[in-house]
């Protein structure tokens, strides 16, 4: 049964068949047990009714109102539904949910976090190391006359690299509100007749045309923690040319078996000096907090060029090595035999990460290597409780990643 559309004119005096509207970028959305969705905004609840969550959906992108309602008649069962349905929208717009393409400003997100957090940006641009190497890497591998694709382009620095490097288009990818700013320094930088926006998640976007080279920076502090196999593997079904190039191609994930200074150590390990002074503090006996430390492992995160001097009991421990243009399985378990390379107290497992990028050009935030600046963060797992190694024992590292049962995690075992 097809739905009454008599409320359409009544939505239509105000929003045109071709009104272009998006919601606003972030919401908070309560749901209660019958479906029926509330927006909740800094001085009002808003009631949408149970088709709020879709309706704010389909919305989550630019679309014409004649668009959306196509798409939105699927879930329509009756006359009734049509009308709650088209009051939803009527409610959401008057609320100011819902807005004209273009009324959107493209300031960015003051709290740390998010991707459209202005900091998280910052500290990209300031790490040097890492930018001006992605650049190096795309003059390298960036043909005259190639199709680009840049997996969540944020400022758009890379993506503008390519088309300075002869890409003849230039498709940057972004779901968070930063892709406003991107389009704003694309136009500044005269490059808007050369680089497309394309607001979405990559996985939720089809591109016009096939890519030359694909280019990602969804490295995080544990490197697969932004699910680069999963876009990159999308990407490459559906968006890139069969033997297309990948930036980057390569990505290895190292470890070290570590000493960590005592002053570091006693800030991050439930100790019997730290419960001691708990208690003290606190008047509150914290100690079973001991026996939860021994069974359930845990990590901190820093900078790895803090590490640097830290004391190494091992040699570079190779957890995983994966080539991006051909991985095809996003579970990884792997374990590693490792030989202690020195007397010493194992307190635990830093890992780090290796970018191939281009044929010569490497990225590794190894501690040695990484820059003072680097905005990376190792993951450092520890042993509860340390133990002592003498050169020449043996141990085994296992690294996990997307193993159905288990959880992300680096863990080390004894014979």
């Amino acid at each position: 049964m097809k739905p009454n559309r008599c409320i359409v004119p009544r939505l239509m005096n105000q929003l045109s068949p071709h009104t272009l509207l998006q919601r606003i970028p972030e919401v908070q959305v309560r749901i209660d047990s019958s479906n029926y969705a509330q927006i909740i905004t800094k001085d009002k609840v808003i009631a949408c009714g149970t088709h709020g969550l879709a309706v704010l959906n389909i919305f989550a992108q630019p679309i014409s109102m004649k668009q959306a309602l196509s798409k939105l008649e699927e879930l329509i069962l009756g006359a009734q539904d049509w009308m709650n349905l088209t009051s939803t929208i009527l409610q959401l717009y008057r609320a100011g949910i819902l807005v004209e393409e273009g009324i959107i400003s493209p300031t960015l997100r003051t709290d740390p976090y998010g991707f459209d957090a202005l900091g998280i940006h910052i500290a990209m641009l300031n790490d040097r190391q890492r930018t001006a190497t992605y650049l190096a890497a795309i003059r390298e591998v960036v043909r005259p006359g190639d199709v680009v694709v840049d997996l969540g382009t944020g400022t758009g620095v890379l993506a503008i690299a390519a088309a300075c490097a002869g890409a003849s288009r230039v498709y940057a990818i972004e779901a968070s509100k930063i892709g406003k700013s991107a389009q704003a320094i694309f136009e500044a930088n005269g490059l808007a007749d050369k680089i497309t926006l394309v607001q979405g998640w990559s996985t939720q976007v089809s591109l016009p045309e096939k890519a030359d080279v694909l280019i990602s920076e969804i490295i995080g502090n544990e490197p697969l923690g932004e699910q680069v196999l999963e876009f990159t593997l999308d990407a490459r079904q559906r968006l890139l040319k069969p033997n297309a190039r990948l930036i980057p191609s390569r990505l290895k994930i190292y470890s070290l078996a570590v000493t960590i200074p005592e002053a570091e150590l006693q800030k991050r390990k439930v100790t019997r000096s730290a419960l001691s002074n708990w208690q003290s503090w606190y008047g509150i006996d914290f100690s079973f907090l001991e026996t939860v430390a021994q069974i359930s492992p845990y990590a901190f995160h820093l900078k790895p060029y803090l590490a640097k001097n830290w004391e190494t009991l091992s040699e570079p421990i190779m957890l995983a090595e994966i080539d991006l243009q051909l991985v095809s399985s996003l579970a990884i378990d792997t374990t590693t035999t490792v030989t202690a390379s020195a007397d010493g107290r194992l307190d635990g497992i830093l890992v780090y990460f290796e970018l191939e990028l281009g044929p010569t050009t490497i990225l590794s935030t190894a501690p040695t290597q990484a820059s003072e600046d680097g905005h990376w963060r190792s993951p450092v797992w520890l042993l509860a409780p340390s133990r002592n190694l003498e050169k020449g024992e043996l141990f085994s590292v296992s690294y996990r990643n997307r193993v159905a049962g288990s959880p992300n995690q680096v863990s080390v075992e004894f014979p």
